[in-house]
């Protein structure tokens, strides 16, 4: 698939904007705060009906105005589809080939994104709930599935915790095993995709790194999870096993909600030993694997959207990037030209205050 066109009307800083894209490299060249990422987070909503930001859909209307509206063509296979989604105030619409939508997950099914932000970084740097995210949000992108099975992981999770601060409650032990026999069945669903899926995609990423660095750098990711276990039936076990600290803390203390992924580079955590050209290559070639596992899986070619993404690059791994990115519709955002010496001028845009013009 690929998004032919997309018009802008009263989006964050665009009063109105019309973009014709290319099939395949789409780079946009502007300072900073002149509407870079809007455009990037433009293209998500229209996929997504909401921002990768996650804040409010009343955030992304011109500052002084009520409505926003967001029009795109995009291609699958030999049809053509035409978006529409309008926001105004607190209410949102969804159109596709005038047909509105009533639930976001239909629209999202048209569309594959891959995409990459500074804020990646984070993913790395900070705490293992961002790299649960990381994995998940991948998963979700091929498996629907998934995304149920998570969220009401997550709605049991917030159920019991609240019935474990309330320990005097009627029926608490009862509630308590109703809540376990649950968890234990969708936490243990959740291990087993996370640990086959870490697995393909650390692979992927190794590979990317090692054609990157010659060989020098080996990056490889690591499923650990807080329940190891061999079989379902260890699972339950040793989830029930910490029932005595759930109830001195009042919270689960031991699942999936507490996994991690150790992300390293020739053996070494990339947290603490890595410099921030290592890291930032690291994400980028996670997220090449993202696009390459999306491919393997639905057979559907992502379009990728990169924010700023040369940014502490050298050339060779900006080069190789570009390379990658190759038969895939990419829309890039940079401050300079830096790297994109090959790349045709039509190719080429510049923003300046939400405005898009060629040179």
């Amino acid at each position: 698939m690929w998004i032919k066109n997309l018009k802008l009307n009263n989006f964050r800083n665009y009063f109105y904007e019309s973009v014709e894209f290319n099939e395949d490299y789409n780079i946009f060249i502007g300072d900073n705060a002149q509407g870079k990422t809007n455009l990037l987070e433009s293209v998500y909503y229209l996929a997504n009906a909401s921002s990768f930001k996650k804040i409010r859909d009343t955030d992304i209307i011109r500052f002084s105005q009520s409505q926003m509206r967001l029009a795109g063509t995009i291609r699958k296979g030999r049809s053509f589809k035409e978006v529409l989604i309008e926001v105004k105030d607190k209410d949102k619409s969804i159109f596709v080939n005038g047909v509105k939508y009533d639930r976001r997950k239909d629209l999202r099914s048209l569309f594959k994104l891959v995409l990459f932000t500074p804020e990646d970084l984070a993913i790395i740097k900070e705490g293992p709930n961002l790299r649960r995210d990381l994995i998940d949000g991948i998963i979700e992108g091929i498996d629907f599935s998934y995304k149920k099975t998570k969220r009401d992981y997550d709605k049991i999770l917030y159920q019991r915790n609240r019935l474990l601060k309330n320990k005097t409650s009627s029926y608490f032990n009862e509630q308590l095993s109703a809540f376990d026999e649950t968890i234990t069945k969708l936490g243990y669903k959740i291990l087993k995709t996370r640990k086959k899926f870490v697995k393909i995609i650390g692979d992927f990423a190794k590979d990317f790194h090692l054609s990157l660095t010659d060989g020098a750098e080996v990056l490889e990711m690591d499923y650990k999870p807080d329940l190891d276990a061999k079989d379902f039936a260890s699972y339950v076990e040793d989830f029930k096993a910490s029932k005595d600290l759930d109830l001195k803390y009042l919270t689960s203390q031991r699942g999936i909600h507490k996994d991690d992924i150790d992300i390293s580079i020739n053996g070494k955590p990339t947290k603490s030993f890595a410099s921030q050209g290592q890291q930032r290559s690291a994400i980028l070639n996670i997220r090449l694997a993202e696009v390459k596992l999306t491919k393997e899986v639905t057979g559907d070619e992502a379009v990728i959207l990169f924010d700023d993404v040369f940014s502490e690059l050298d050339e060779k791994r900006s080069l190789f990037l570009l390379e990658n990115l190759k038969g895939y519709q990419t829309i890039i955002t940079a401050t300079n030209t830096k790297s994109l010496e090959d790349i045709d001028k039509d190719k080429i845009s510049y923003i300046v205050d939400g405005n898009i013009r060629k040179e």
